[in-house]
């Protein structure tokens, strides 16, 4: 034990050279994800500001905050010393498997040759979320060797505690109750369900206070977080020639949606501005006028400051399908017309069609119905106001004017430049080219999803992805419209800043994460070959730091070429060592089933959204074991 010991305090030596001395990270020690700046909030005693990430790790930063300060190095030295007691854990799991002289080598290995030590000297809830995932095991081994509830308890308790630090550990001890049914031992069925079960349980309660603060937060179930699913969406756009960055495919252009719409039927609209200098809103007689496409009888909503400058109102709630209009008004003010040109959001939960359901913003869809419309003589609607050049005929010229308006949705209409090269049909398929190369192709049998529209993008910023995701009211291009924002300029309360729905973060997030979700469904059924594919290879992958000299595809700074190569080659050797451990404990029929479960687990749960081998970081203490195993057979000959 001296020597495992020894590598403990190695590890720790180690964590803090990293923290004070030199670190090959390039975020120093505030960290990623903004858990330095949202630790220091909850520590001034301010709510958990987000559903993006987990709370556990900002909660932990933030214990040392309330404590002693700003002192980043505080937290970074607890850090390093819980990580050093990941060599004596490491040893116990592969002594149970492999037997002493391995689990020894193991131990040395985990001190060492870490990359979890490296991490322990950055603000990122990687390194603390390993050590937790080593003591879920640790645990759930006792409990497999002595058959006892109490140790499954603790496993369980310690799941529901990580998952709260990498939200893809969600599913990490239902899996665990299944490996504890299927590997029981001697241990009967019934004794190995209840087992499970306590293990269930325990992780229910570990984890239901995030769930429940969730529900409470932004009245929806969230178990997780919402980031999942840009990282699905993410994945599935890292497919086929794409698999090195998600950047360089074109489809990534539909991220953005053309109009503004929130796909919270069942929630209230968040009307939200900064007050400025309105004193109508400081003085509490600020209104929010609203009306919608199926009711256009205007009705007021009073406004409040929400302590500081933000002014907040909450429409009802208004079923899928509905078009919303709203604007600010003082309250003891004569009553005005409607604005010309109202702040608008769409209520819809189809992401992927034409979301300007009252016709009001020109869009990438009238730009694909004026197209087809000259390509093939299809029926048009909206012919009026599409009519640009008042000719009496939608034509090649009024496409060029659309796209124009589009494209420059912020320019003055008789500014806008004409941004397309060349329009093309035949019997397939109609093509616009815009002059900067890039191109948007019409199928002739379009399903009417925006996604179906082929786009092509020689750069990741293109005219073809500006035409998708952006559009321009009709109101905005009459001289009225332009009249009353002359005159809105004069008013600090006709012309608030900052004025937006659903933009909180409890309406945002699960709208984005219904939407990306939304998105990333309709990538795979676009390729669910390549998608699977991709999968497969992140799979392996995963275990490999790859880098890259793209500033878009991975961090760069000073020595960051030699830090992705020697990382590269590290990974590479702890996966091919890893890769004979397994083969050796194979044939020597040994049943590592308990150092297996997380290298399984972890590629499993996040193989198919974008990935980096810093996910994979959980798993190594646990790959060491079968490389100290392969390593030995190795002195041994």
């Amino acid at each position: 034990m001296r020597g495992v010991y020894a590598a403990c305090a190695a590890s720790f030596a180690l964590g803090l050279f990293f923290i004070f001395v030199w670190t090959p990270l390039p975020w120093g020690w505030q960290g990623i994800d903004d858990y330095y700046a949202i630790a220091l909030a909850l520590a001034r005693g301010e709510p958990f500001p987000t559903v993006h990430i987990p709370w556990g790790y900002a909660y932990f930063l933030a214990a040392f905050y309330r404590l002693f300060g700003d002192h980043p190095w505080i937290p970074l030295t607890a850090q390093a010393a819980v990580n050093a007691c990941v060599p004596l854990m490491v040893y116990r799991l592969a002594r149970r498997d492999f037997g002493e002289r391995v689990a020894v080598f193991a131990a040395w290995l985990a001190g060492l040759l870490s990359f979890n030590t490296v991490y322990a000297a950055t603000q990122s809830a990687d390194s603390m979320c390993t050590v937790l995932v080593v003591a879920t095991m640790v645990c759930f081994a006792r409990g497999v060797d002595e058959r006892r509830a109490p140790w499954f308890a603790a496993s369980g308790l310690l799941a529901g505690v990580a998952y709260q630090f990498r939200p893809n550990l969600v599913l990490f001890a239902p899996f665990l109750a299944l490996l504890a049914v299927w590997v029981r031992g001697g241990t009967g069925v019934r004794t190995a369900v209840v087992n499970a079960a306590a293990l269930l349980v325990a992780f229910a309660v570990a984890g239901a206070p995030w769930v429940i603060r969730n529900y409470r937060w932004t009245g929806l179930f969230i178990p997780a977080t919402t980031h999942g699913g840009a990282q699905l969406w993410f994945g599935t756009l890292q497919t086929g020639p794409y698999r090195d960055s998600w950047l360089y495919n074109p489809r990534a252009a539909f991220e953005y949606p053309p109009v503004d719409y929130t796909s919270l039927d069942e929630l209230p609209i968040v009307i939200t501005a900064e007050a400025g200098a309105c004193e109508a809103a400081r003085t509490g007689r600020l209104d929010v006028v609203y009306w919608t496409g199926g009711d256009r009888t205007p009705k007021r909503i009073a406004a409040a400051l929400d302590g500081t400058s933000h002014v907040v109102a909450t429409i009802p709630a208004q079923p899928s399908g509905t078009a919303v209009y709203f604007a600010f008004a003082d309250r003891a003010a004569p009553p005005a017309p409607a604005p010309v040109d109202p702040e608008t959001i769409v209520v819809s939960r189809d992401h992927l069609g034409d979301l300007d359901v009252d016709g009001h913003a020109l869009d990438v869809f009238d730009v694909v119905r004026m197209v087809r419309h000259a390509a093939w003589n299809e029926p048009l609607t909206g012919s009026p106001r599409l009519d640009f050049d008042g000719d009496g005929v939608v034509d090649e010229r009024d496409i060029r004017r659309a796209a124009a308006l589009v494209v420059d949705n912020h320019a003055e209409p008789s500014s806008a430049v004409d941004p397309v090269a060349s329009l093309t049909h035949d019997g397939a398929a109609a093509t616009i080219v815009f002059r900067d190369g890039s191109s948007l192709s019409v199928p002739r049998s379009w399903s009417g999803r925006v996604t179906d529209l082929e786009l092509r993008t020689p750069k990741i910023t293109s005219l073809a992805s500006q035409i998708v995701s952006r559009s321009r009211t009709f109101a905005s291009l009459t001289p009225a419209a332009r009249e009353a924002a002359a005159r809105a300029a004069r008013d600090p309360c006709a012309s608030l800043e900052g004025v937006g729905a659903n933009r909180v973060p409890y309406r945002r997030l699960p709208h984005e994460l219904r939407r990306f979700t939304a998105l990333s469904i309709d990538n795979i059924r676009h390729d669910p070959v390549g998608f699977a594919a991709a999968s497969a290879l992140r799979l392996l992958r995963v275990f490999i730091i790859e880098g890259s000299e793209d500033r878009r595809t991975a961090y760069q700074f000073a020595g960051a070429g030699r830090v992705y190569v020697v990382g590269r080659a590290l990974s590479i050797v702890y996966a091919a060592l890893f890769a004979a451990g397994l083969g050796i404990a194979v044939r020597r029929r040994l049943r590592p089933f308990v150092l297996l479960a997380p290298i399984v687990y972890v590629p499993l749960t996040i193989c198919f959204v974008l990935v980096t081998a810093r996910y994979s970081m959980t798993t190594q203490p646990f790959v060491f074991a079968f490389i100290a195993l392969a390593l030995d057979a190795l002195r041994r000959r």
